[in-house]
């Protein structure tokens, strides 16, 4: 049924914990019951592409807002953001064809690689991959600020915000992980090239849970790694705790 699951989430706000996976491939989006055993709603049409209420462009990845309501990056081919409500209805979409390098006009992007949410502002975070930078809008799609990730080596391919309210990117160009303000300041960074224990190649995903264990997936060595916070350590170079608020 999966072609190629591309991310796998499930809602901080969803006291079922129900698992959503985006198959980009088949530009559609599943969400299951979190046994994994049955389907309990599809968006998108299955193995159809397009650009509208009913269909995606190889969807990327997906957040929400505490209310439930929730955004689509669409994506890899695709070149909007998708705002549908709790119930999975769609409400709205912004975003323009960009430039692949080089494109600086708001709301135009290429290759739109990854959202976050900021529940206490709810504002937006989008990833325009191709650009090294990432936008900011409002719920509604009104564009308000962006920032920099630097120019090549840099490639991010995953960012999230955690609960202290910081935002963690994968940089796969670098091998690094980043942290900055939400106002775009670069705090810290940590990491290194390597297909050794801490090492990193091609990280692709990431997440953080309760007790501050940090996850990686690395589509370069096809494997996951988890990190434990080390006793003692500066807490400000720790990513941080994840938003869990229903769980």
């Amino acid at each position: 049924m999966l072609q190629r699951p591309h991310f796998v989430a499930i809602s901080p706000y969803d006291p079922e914990k129900h698992v959503w996976v985006i198959d980009d491939h088949n530009h559609i989006i599943h969400k299951f019951t979190n046994d994994g055993s049955e389907i309990v709603q599809s968006l998108g049409t299955y193995g159809v592409l397009g650009d509208d209420e009913t269909h995606f462009n190889r969807p990327t990845m997906m957040d929400w807002l505490p209310d439930g309501s929730f955004f689509v990056a669409d994506g890899y081919n695709g070149t909007r953001v998708v705002k549908f409500d709790a119930d999975g209805n769609y409400l709205l979409e912004w975003g323009e064809p960009g430039q692949r390098g080089g494109e600086t006009r708001p709301g135009y992007w290429h290759n739109v690689h990854g959202i976050a949410v900021h529940p206490d502002s709810r504002r937006v975070f989008v990833n325009d991959r191709s650009n090294n930078r990432v936008q900011v809008f409002d719920e509604n799609g009104t564009y308000l600020s962006e920032w920099s990730f630097g120019s090549a080596p840099a490639d991010i391919h995953d960012f999230m915000i955690t609960a202290d309210g910081y935002l963690w990117a994968a940089d796969r160009g670098t091998s690094k992980m980043l942290k900055y303000d939400l106002d775009g300041n670069f705090l810290y960074a940590w990491g290194t090239w390597g297909n050794f224990p801490g090492g990193f190649w091609g990280v692709h995903g990431i997440s953080v849970d309760e007790e501050g264990n940090f996850y990686v997936a690395e589509v370069d060595t096809g494997g996951f790694q988890k990190f434990v916070p080390r006793a003692g350590a500066n807490p400000d170079m720790l990513v941080g705790p994840p938003v869990r608020s229903a769980w």
